[in-house]
């Protein structure tokens, strides 16, 4: 997709594959960048308030925001991303499960260069329970078909 592509209001869900994080991979990103004891230590996070192993929250982020990436739908037009607006982890994410990933685009404004815009996503994760575990709103810069 490029630029003139994306619409205020459209939304990826069905394109999107859902996310299913193991345990090893959590406590080896955890190890490695996040070494909480909730993310790291079996006995400890089973002691925690969570009753287990949960995911980094950026770690968690990143993993979501790859369902997005591997869907391939941007893979022409973007160039990077240029800026996380917000992030809010409202729920743990747990080994194992089943996570559903939408992402909205809820803005787009053209630069000046007239070569390309920005594009303003928002991403979401849902639990099986349709519960919301995960949101976050990236800006990306995305290049025109027509420059």
């Amino acid at each position: 997709m490029f630029f003139e592509d994306y619409e205020i209001g459209q939304v990826f869900d069905d394109q999107l594959e859902d996310v299913i994080l193991s345990e090893e991979e959590i406590i080896d990103n955890a190890k490695a960048f996040d070494p909480r004891p909730i993310h790291i230590d079996k006995q400890a996070a089973k002691e925690s308030r969570f009753g287990g192993i949960i995911s980094s929250g950026l770690y968690s982020a990143m993993a979501f925001w790859g369902a997005w990436v591997r869907s391939g739908l941007d893979m022409d037009g973007i160039v990077a991303g240029v800026e996380v607006k917000s992030i809010r982890w409202l729920r743990p994410v747990y080994p194992e499960t089943k996570y559903n990933i939408r992402v909205e685009v809820i803005d787009k404004k053209p630069r000046s260069s007239g070569k390309d815009g920005l594009v303003t996503y928002k991403m979401e994760a849902t639990d099986p329970k349709g519960n919301l575990v995960l949101d976050f709103v990236v800006v990306g810069l995305v290049l025109k078909k027509q420059a």
